[in-house]
């Protein structure tokens, strides 16, 4: 696992590929089939397990809701139901954890319940990977059309800043913070491992 960022080790420590490394070893062993080319990339890989458990296990200490948020960011999809209870679960964090939803209207809320939807949405096209990807709606007419089209919300073009740009803007700080506290312990985890490397 190369040590670049805590967003591509919380990926990485939950992408499995085949078999276990240490099953598929052991058969090959038992055949007699065990060359030191495999034998040295069945360690590179058992290495690999071993500090993607570190990074397992600092994601396990989380808060559930933050464990699940980190995971609709970062992990790799398991399957659809569980993907989904991520996505649900990180949507109400994003939501609640926004203090200035009880300012608005009744119905603006309403509204800005989905602008939260959508927000998640392009926080997590923008961090996948890294950081760097561009934002795939941040003209607001492509917003619009994304949250007219998802989820049947129309949001009135005009004014926009003063009606709509701030609560996205303040919905994408919160997820900000969201994603530093998820990615806190991640990162800790990372610093210890890239000092022991530096130091090896």
């Amino acid at each position: 696992m190369r040590l670049r960022s805590a967003r591509q080790a919380w990926h990485d420590s939950f992408y499995q590929v085949g078999r276990c490394t240490l099953e598929a070893l052991v058969d090959r062993a038992m055949w007699g089939r065990v060359q030191f080319t495999e034998l040295d990339r069945s360690l590179e890989q058992i290495e690999h397990q071993v500090l993607a458990g570190k990074f397992q296990h600092a994601i396990s200490g989380l808060p559930v809701p933050l464990q699940r948020f980190g995971h609709h960011l970062y992990a790799p999809e398991v399957c659809t139901r569980e993907s989904n209870l991520w996505l649900e679960t990180a949507h109400e964090l994003v939501w609640l954890s926004w203090g200035k939803r009880d300012q608005l209207s009744e119905e603006k809320q309403q509204a800005a319940y989905w602008v939260a939807r959508g927000v998640l949405f392009r926080y997590r096209r923008m961090v996948q990977g890294g950081m760097g990807n561009p934002d795939p709606l941040e003209a607001p007419r492509l917003f619009r059309a994304w949250l007219q089209e998802q989820h049947s919300v129309t949001l009135d073009r005009r004014n926009w800043s003063r009606e709509w740009g701030w609560i996205v803007q303040e919905l994408f700080r919160v997820c900000d913070r969201l994603d530093w506290q998820a990615l806190r312990p991640v990162a800790e985890v990372l610093l210890e491992e890239s000092g022991m490397a530096t130091a090896a």
